[in-house]
């Protein structure tokens, strides 16, 4: 059973909970004082944010015209960014912050 147009919606709704997910972490984040993560996690998110619309035009585009190529500097600066706050939060906790 095939959604032709719903693919494109279905990846938007994941970015969507992608990016309420590390709104809700910064707030916790926040909440514990701890301001380095809040304020990288914060660049994070507003870069989620501005790209979201472009994101699901692609997508749709990609999917009308059946050839999908994968954003790879989007997927690796969004590892890289998780890596980056993992490794914020390591230090945070092995000095005892």
């Amino acid at each position: 059973m095939g959604d032709p147009g719903l693919q494109a919606e279905r990846t938007e709704l994941a970015w969507r909970r992608t990016l309420l997910a590390l709104l809700v972490v910064l707030v916790l984040a926040g909440r514990a004082g701890d301001l380095m993560s809040v304020g990288m996690g914060g660049v994070v998110a507003l870069m989620l944010l501005a790209r979201q619309g472009r994101r699901y035009r692609q997508g749709l585009a990609m999917l009308q015209s059946e050839r999908a190529v994968p954003a790879s500097r989007a997927i690796l600066a969004l590892g890289a960014s998780v890596c980056l706050l993992a490794l914020i939060g390591i230090i945070g906790l092995v000095s005892g912050a």
